[in-house]
């Protein structure tokens, strides 16, 4: 841990460029930025942003993609006492304007290779709304001179909107005494250093990219390769990983499933210099775990993670270098709190005891204060004053450790029995014919109730016949009654990405049960078998 205990974010980098300034703070595609740069080009960003009249405490939207800029404009942004609203660069103009009214943007800023199309539309309507878009670009030639204002730890440092998974996104209000305290209570549970090598193609724009895989190596001073966030050939991310010796990686659990797809096996990359490879975001599954470690030749070097934007980012994690610890179902354990975190388990309002299933509910020294601009969800957020309600269901087992077994809102009641989506999906994906699975509850109102319907992309459909697909229709419910105990309702064979996913991975259950019961599914053709 660092001898100066920081205050800010601000206070952090401004450290960083005064004691190395010729330090690399990361690396992205290759090309190093020194901690000076980064100050330097800070410092214009918030002239920039005075000089279009930005306020102490005004929100500016920035979309923009892994990169210099990104790092320029989210801190210019504090240091000219706003607060930064990071969002998927990929969003179209409308969304970014729906977020830009939801926090009253006085500024948006985007990439300077916008489209000028998308650009041109983005002006007009910020011009509407009356904010300015700019880009990074701007500043360039502002000097880096003006009367800053000085910030302090309870100051909002960005508002995190969440990935919209279950419902629509809100925005989380993040201090910079939530961030740099949950920066430690990770440190010092996963055991870094600024001796560890930081490797990560995760975005920047959302909690895990930003906070665990950039503000931690820059609080610690270690070193941070950046990479593009495109995953299309994971084969740069196994390279950068392997050229830079790193020690510490993160992603969900898809990425490491396409990691193994992609490579031959350890021949390929040589990745034995890896601590820590991170699984969190997504349910973790063991046979990912087992099988990233065989393909590589690692041991006990993959943990399960848990955390969630209104904790700040980090909640728990399993220990490195211990075997995973995985129960009957096949969940894999995420671990114990880190410090000053605690975790109970409520059902119908109050806490249970170990092994029985219910809402997990965290108190932490690094909970943010809510929502931005939204007291009632604020206040459904909250169990008791100082723990929130996560909107996840999970056990804490004889041992301390806990157990997540999926999301409240995605349960599935049939005939009396908790089916959880995470079980049913592991099971079907395992099936070569599969590319990947979504289970959602359906209420017909019939006498059965709800009922699980079960839709899964097939890898080749193409060259199948129809009496292929109804093979894999019985296989499904073949594999689902063996292990599960129960057959599904209908199941739907659908073309490759059909199952809606959040710009960071995540399965939108909600979506796809609106997309089946509104017809879209069938309207787009995206049913293979059987008929809709």
């Amino acid at each position: 841990m660092p001898t100066v205990e920081f205050k800010t974010l601000i206070d952090m980098l401004e450290h960083r460029a005064a004691e190395t300034p010729d330090k690399a703070a990361y690396s992205f595609s290759g090309t190093a930025h020194t901690f000076g740069e980064l100050w330097d080009r800070i410092n214009r960003f918030a002239a920039h942003l005075q000089q279009l009249k930005v306020r102490p405490g005004d929100r500016i939207v920035l979309a923009l993609p892994n990169g210099p800029d990104f790092f320029f404009a989210f801190y210019g942004i504090q240091r000219a006492g706003a607060i930064a609203v990071p969002l998927f660069p990929g969003f179209g103009p409308e969304r970014i304007l729906s977020t830009a009214r939801d926090c009253t943007a006085t500024v948006i800023v985007t990439a300077s290779d916008t489209a000028s199309d998308h650009l041109e539309q983005l002006h007009q309507l910020a011009i509407a709304q009356s904010a300015i878009a700019t880009t990074v670009a701007a500043s360039a030639k502002t000097t880096g001179s003006g009367d800053f204002p000085n910030i302090a730890p309870a100051d909002l440092a960005f508002i995190q909107y969440t990935s919209g998974s279950t419902g629509n996104p809100k925005g989380v209000m993040i201090s910079h005494d939530n961030l740099l305290t949950n920066i430690r209570q990770m440190i010092q549970s996963m055991r870094v250093t600024e001796a560890d090598i930081f490797v990560s193609w995760l975005p920047v724009y959302h909690d895990m990219g930003l906070i665990m895989k950039t503000m931690m190596p820059f609080y610690l001073a270690a070193d941070l390769h950046l990479l593009p966030t495109s995953l299309r050939n994971v084969g740069a991310w196994l390279s950068a990983i392997e050229d830079n010796k790193a020690t510490f990686t993160a992603a969900p659990d898809f990425a490491y499933r396409l990691s193994v797809q992609q490579a031959r096996g350890r021949q390929d990359y040589d990745l034995s210099t890896l601590r820590i490879a991170l699984n969190a975001a997504e349910p973790v599954r063991h046979r990912t775990i087992e099988e990233f470690e065989n393909t590589f030749g690692l041991k006990n070097v993959m943990v399960a993670a848990y955390g969630l934007a209104e904790a700040t980012l980090g909640v728990s994690m399993w220990p490195p270098g211990r075997p995973a610890k995985v129960d009957q179902h096949g969940h894999v354990s995420v671990g114990r709190p880190f410090p000053e975190v605690e975790i109970a388990i409520v059902e119908n309002g109050k806490a249970v005891g170990a092994g029985s299933i219910g809402e997990i509910a965290i108190k932490s020294t690094a909970l943010p204060s809510g929502y931005f601009n939204n007291s009632d969800a604020t206040q459904e957020l909250h169990w008791k004053p100082d723990h929130i309600l996560s909107g996840d269901l999970g056990y804490i087992d004889p041992d301390g450790d806990l157990f997540i077994v999926g999301r409240k809102k995605s349960t599935i009641i049939q005939a009396g029995r908790n089916l959880y989506p995470q079980e049913v999906e592991e099971i079907i994906d395992l099936l070569p014919e599969i590319r990947r699975s979504i289970a959602i509850g359906v209420e017909r109102g019939r006498l059965e109730g709800e009922q699980t319907y079960i839709f899964a992309e097939v890898r080749k459909h193409t060259s199948m016949s129809q009496e292929d697909l109804q093979d894999i229709v019985v296989s499904i419910v073949s594999e689902l009654h063996a292990q599960l105990g129960f057959r599904p309702g209908r199941v739907y064979l659908v073309k490759p990405k059909t199952i809606p996913v959040t710009y960071n991975g995540k399965y939108q259950h909600s979506r796809l049960k609106d997309m089946y019961l509104s017809g879209e599914l069938a309207l787009d053709g995206q049913i293979l078998y059987p008929d809709y």
